[in-house]
């Protein structure tokens, strides 16, 4: 006989089944699985499709069969706040987006107003945020409290000091009066003490103050007292220059002064510009890519329509019994390759990555646009043409002189000159003169000669100390030495190889203007010769095998020439960087600053906005020219 189990357990158990049920059901209700042609509508539409080679051809059944999941109402109402994009587009509605025209300049101006975390083609600001620059660095650095210039200001802050205390028993002749180290008096009695001092810019140290108090053994009753004292360095730690340099709480190695955070802060700002010369050369170059993504699209269109027509004409000869089954096959596999060309310059491919689509979002992402909308950003040239050559020597000036990496290098090198000389001054001894000044500010007639002489009386004298090796300033010395040597090393080094960057620009302008002079004479003769052969085909005198091939050197031979085209415009971008004018050439200027914020705008329209600067006649060389900048102010 087996033992039930009790009511209470079956309840239970019988409970639990039904909840594990019902949650099963809910779970299968809300995802179901998804499978191609699980419904009876899609399996009818796919048996039709199959009776209709023509429309199975031209339509794909990813096409028919859509993924994509509706948002429920609970969901709607969850992201009420949030920004919903558009969904991505696909192939086939290229042509129902809206052209959205945009010239370069414009691009610019987008990308410098949506600039305060400075982007870049390569994303770091996911792979390493913190090497990503922002608009906001250099007051970010100005308002660090150990290393912004108002820290190292604080230094020489006058310094406030007060206290009472109430001395509750025992004898205050024990407690001697002492000078603290603003407030001139300090004892543990029944006193009230209010003091100020600070350290000047010279380095010396000056406080006053007075005391007040009760003391009915020494003074009798109420007393009264006031002071001065004053500590001047003569050799360690003497000078404006060192306590600017190094700050007046300065130890060998440690220099915080207000000159080395004014470097510091300027370099800050050196790194922002080069950040926004490094967006604005990205956006010029995706800008261009773009532009050759869409030259590349029409190039592949064009062969699309040649194909068709190659296609149409075999089509009707193998009706007539005119040309053979296989050479239609020809035609038509040609037709279907040229649509996936231009189904992959729509889109792009995963090698290149240049299709239209591709090339557009990553114009979107330099501009902090949406990532999609019903807008396609559409360039708008043309882009130069014109014969532009260089002066060398102007150049290589122009580079040593603009580089912002010279410049942040020399910023470096400033900065440890500062060092050095912070460092030698503390290789001397410290010797201070001191002087100090003590007076009651009434006579009692009951104090103590202790009390008197205690609250009264001036001092003045000189102080002399220092480490008997000198071993930690030595080094200190010897360090600020190898720091400068490798400063300067490294400018030596950046001249080098800006000077070989520079070279290897002039080489790839000259290159580039030459090929696209050469392929603008390729694209003209394969089009003469598809034109030819296009006609002798309609004439019947040629087979379709000679057009196809010439289809296909026109095609190559468009889009050679739009690529080289493009490379020129980039190369001139290039030799604009490598000379470190590009900033200018651009238009682009600092902005009206804010108290938190560095800006950028564009203060004048870039050279690719005045095609009256370059004449595109290529008989013509022309030497593009830029005025210098205003040179950088270093603090003495």
């Amino acid at each position: 006989m087996h033992a039930q189990p009790p009511p209470q357990l079956t309840r239970c158990a019988a409970a639990l089944t039904l909840i594990t049920l019902a949650i099963a059901w809910v779970s299968g209700c809300r995802s179901p699985p998804v499978r191609p042609f699980a419904n009876a509508e899609l399996d009818k539409k796919a048996v039709a499709d199959a009776d209709s080679p023509t429309k199975a051809a031209s339509e794909s059944l990813l096409q028919t069969v859509s993924f994509a999941e509706s948002v429920l109402p609970s969901q709607a109402d969850f992201f009420a706040g949030s920004v919903v994009e558009r969904i991505p587009p696909s192939a086939d509605e290229f042509d129902q987006l809206t052209p959205w025209h945009l010239t370069l300049d414009e691009a610019v101006m987008l990308a410098l107003d949506n600039s305060q975390v400075i982007r870049d083609r390569g994303g770091r600001v996911l792979t390493f945020p913190d090497a990503v620059r922002t608009t906001l660095d250099p007051a970010v650095l100005r308002s660090d409290p150990n290393l912004g210039i108002d820290a190292s200001l604080s230094a020489f802050d006058t310094q406030f000091e007060t206290g009472l205390v109430y001395n509750g028993g025992g004898s205050s002749v024990n407690s001697a009066f002492s000078s603290g180290q603003f407030g001139v008096f300090a004892q543990p009695e029944t006193l009230a003490k209010m003091g100020v001092g600070r350290i000047l810019r010279s380095g010396t140290k000056v406080s006053v103050g007075g005391v007040g108090g009760y003391d009915e053994d020494l003074a009798g009753g109420f007393y009264a007292a006031y002071g001065a004292e004053a500590r001047h360095p003569l050799m360690r730690g003497a000078g404006t220059q060192f306590n600017q340099i190094a700050g007046p709480m300065a130890k060998p190695g440690m220099y915080r002064g207000v000159l080395i955070s004014k470097l510091e802060h300027n370099q800050a700002r050196l790194e922002v510009e080069q950040s926004v010369s490094e967006l604005v050369r990205d956006v010029a170059i995706v800008y261009w890519e773009l532009f050759f993504a869409y030259q590349n699209l029409e190039a592949k269109r064009t062969a699309l329509d040649n194909a068709r027509q190659a296609w149409e004409r075999e089509q009707q000869r193998v009706a007539q019994n005119v040309s053979p089954a296989d050479v239609e096959a020809l035609a038509r596999q040609q037709y279907y390759s040229a649509e996936a060309g231009v189904r992959n310059a729509i889109c792009g491919t995963t090698p290149g990555q240049t299709g239209v689509y591709n090339v557009e979002l990553k114009l979107r992402t330099l501009l902090a646009l949406p990532t999609t909308d019903d807008r396609l950003i559409h360039p708008v040239g043309p882009p130069l043409e014109a014969s532009l050559r260089f002066d060398w020597q102007e150049s290589d000036a122009l580079a040593q002189t603009n580089r912002i990496e010279l410049r942040k290098q020399q910023s470096e090198i400033n900065k440890r000159v500062l060092e050095l000389k912070a460092a030698r001054n503390l290789q001397r001894p410290q010797v201070d003169l001191i002087g100090k000044y003590r007076r009651l500010a009434d006579d009692p007639s009951t104090d103590t000669a202790l009390f008197s002489e205690a609250l009264q009386g001036w001092q003045v004298g000189i102080e002399y100390s220092r480490p008997v090796l000198n071993r930690r300033e030595n080094a200190a010395v010897h360090s600020a030495h190898l720091q400068l040597s490798r400063a300067r090393a490294i400018a030596e080094e950046q001249r080098r190889h800006i000077t070989s960057e520079l070279r290897a620009a002039f080489i790839e302008l000259d290159r580039a203007y030459g090929a696209m002079n050469s392929m603008a004479q390729s694209r003209d003769a394969s089009q003469i010769r598809l034109n030819a052969q296009s006609e002798r085909h309609a004439a019947g005198d040629v087979h379709v095998e000679e057009v196809l091939e010439a289809q296909v050197r026109a095609t190559q031979a468009e889009t050679q020439f739009q690529r080289s085209l493009v490379d020129y415009n980039l190369a001139f971008i290039k030799v604009h960087h490598a000379r470190g004018t590009l900033l200018s050439v651009m238009g682009v200027g600092f902005g009206e600053p804010t108290i938190n914020e560095c800006r950028f705008a564009l203060n004048s329209p870039s050279v690719f906005a005045r095609p009256e600067d370059f004449k595109n006649d290529n008989s013509e060389l022309r030497t593009a020219t830029t005025p210098l900048p205003e040179s950088s102010i270093t603090p003495r």
